[in-house]
């Protein structure tokens, strides 16, 4: 074959097959029983021609690309996680992923994306979105094109969109059932925040669903905010917040830097993290409470299932196993991962 350039043709020859065979072989056409006898001989018959398909002349006959969009930001690591979970799922079905960094101008970045898919150079779109987000106007497009797009954390509720989100709600009262099982110390609630950015959405029900678990134990709940900052300059009042806690208590924060600066804080003031006051995180977003020492018990936001969810949801509507219809809301629990920051009583 040296010399030219190897076709289905080629394939099926060898195989002794006819081309629709080859075909239903290398794209799981639906409709076309193939023995595993024929199956073989055309896997065989590919191996030994080295037979590579032409992804263009298969995107012309079949409309799809084998290509999603990722969309989120790089630097976020949240966003990475997402992109892990995607690719596993991509993997298998063998589609590909095309990144497609989000940023300034994000309708119109979102506008490029539906360009690419009217061109077909993509099949469908995960995007990361800002917890909760609602575009109404990208909405409409995305079902005006019948273009397949699942967000991950965004349009909650919505109908239009179908979305990927954590019960962080559930994820609360799983935290505070492992504490308090675990130490018999009524938990108090830190929760941080960033100055003159609004609290989002899932923060606001990790609160709510706090004081719910409290009040419904007949306990007081005790919640603290405090700003997050670099710990350089803010060790002074972790050290003095620490020491008003004191020794025997329980502490639940929203994001696991405040369990780093917390457990930082008792660690000088040589109290023992699991025994003398136990802290555990609502998070784990840039993977380090496994770093720390004591490493830190958490209820981590699983980014990479949502995104291999996403994905899985995605492929299911281009394959025809999924209504482009039928949007809903997937809840996914948090996986609880148990350390050595809260200790037993």
């Amino acid at each position: 074959m040296t010399g030219k350039r190897v076709t289905s043709f080629d394939v099926a020859k060898l195989a002794g097959v006819s081309r629709s065979v080859v075909s239903a072989v290398l794209n799981g056409t639906q409709g076309i029983g193939v023995g595993e006898e024929k199956r073989k001989a055309v896997l065989a018959a590919i191996h030994e021609l080295n037979y590579q398909v032409d992804a263009h002349a298969r995107g012309m006959k079949t409309g799809r690309s084998r290509c999603l969009a990722a969309y989120g930001h790089v630097a976020n690591p949240l966003f990475l996680q997402v992109l892990e979970g995607m690719e596993e799922a991509c993997a298998v079905q063998g589609y590909y992923v095309l990144l497609y960094p989000s940023g300034p101008a994000e309708h119109q970045k979102l506008e490029g994306l539906l360009d690419l898919y009217l061109q077909r150079r993509i099949d469908g779109i995960v995007a990361l979105d800002r917890p909760h987000l609602v575009d109404e106007a990208w909405a409409q497009l995305v079902n005006t094109h019948r273009l397949p797009y699942v967000s991950v954390e965004g349009y909650p509720e919505h109908g239009q969109i179908a979305s990927i989100l954590m019960d962080y709600r559930d994820s609360i009262y799983r935290a505070l059932d492992f504490i308090w099982e675990r130490t018999g110390l009524p938990p108090s609630y830190l929760e941080l925040y960033h100055e003159h950015i609004e609290l989002g959405k899932g923060d606001q029900q990790r609160r709510e669903a706090y004081r719910e678990w409290m009040l419904a134990k007949g306990l007081e709940p005790v919640v603290f905010t405090a700003a997050d900052g670099p710990w350089e300059q803010r060790i002074g009042f972790w050290h003095h917040w620490v020491m008003e806690r004191g020794q025997a208590s329980a502490v639940l924060c929203n994001w696991s830097r405040g369990a780093v600066y917390v457990s930082r804080a008792a660690q000088l003031l040589s109290m023992k993290v699991g025994k003398d006051i136990h802290v555990m995180a609502a998070d784990n977003t840039e993977r380090i409470n496994q770093h720390m020492y004591p490493t830190l018990t958490s209820v981590e936001v699983p980014y990479v299932e949502m995104g291999r969810l996403a994905a899985q949801q995605i492929l299911e509507v281009i394959d025809g196993r999924r209504p482009f219809e039928e949007k809903r809301n997937s809840l996914v629990a948090a996986q609880l991962i148990v350390r050595d920051s809260v200790g037993r009583k």
